[in-house]
């Protein structure tokens, strides 16, 4: 997610053309990333909420999603109509933030006299450089990608995004090696 919303310009260009890509496909797309992290969020939040809650947590989480539903419903009308495409992501990704929010409230209460939680903690490690990089890859697509000068700048852009991947692999490998390790031993492993 790093790397999708400043290189879905350059991935459209390179797999469909110029005639998709000046379009409204790869702003789509940009936004369509940032939303894969919100549902991915949500869908962690949630499945603990739902896993912990008794019941009467449960029922007042399901007259939540109700009334988020409703918004969204308001939502999705007025952004599809101003935006298209990307206003149908918007009001998804603000329906999945509501939902987001409501579960960390949750989580927050359910950890409320535990002093060892924090919800910094459940980050990845390597998402300091992971934010780096994304950042450094925006603004190098601003900076050096030119749509008229397509091949030349994306080479520019391209060596920009491989070295800040490069650098946000070995920072998580170094980091999470003795997870992936374990993973390693768990899909090696014959009953």
């Amino acid at each position: 997610m790093a790397f999708g919303p400043s290189y879905s310009y350059s991935l459209i260009r390179l797999l469909y053309g110029q005639k998709w890509s000046d379009g409204e496909a790869s702003t789509a797309l940009r936004y369509f990333c940032l939303y894969v992290v919100a549902l991915a969020m949500n869908g962690t939040s949630e499945a603990f909420l739902h896993a912990v809650a008794t019941e009467n947590q449960l029922k007042r989480s399901n007259d939540s999603l109700l009334v988020f539903s409703l918004i969204y419903l308001v939502l999705n009308v007025l952004l599809i109509r101003s935006a298209g495409a990307v206003g149908l992501i918007l009001a998804n990704s603000l329906n999945m933030i509501l939902r987001i929010i409501y579960s960390a409230v949750f989580i927050k209460h359910y950890f409320k006299d535990t002093a060892s939680f924090s919800f910094r903690s459940c980050l990845p490690s390597g998402w300091a450089v992971l934010l780096f990089s994304g950042i450094t890859t925006l603004i190098s697509e601003k900076i050096f990608l030119d749509q008229q000068n397509f091949w030349p700048t994306f080479l520019i852009h391209f060596s920009v995004g491989l070295t800040c991947f490069c650098i946000s692999s070995l920072v998580i490998y170094r980091r999470e090696r003795p997870f992936i390790n374990k993973i390693v031993r768990f899909r090696d492993h014959a009953d």
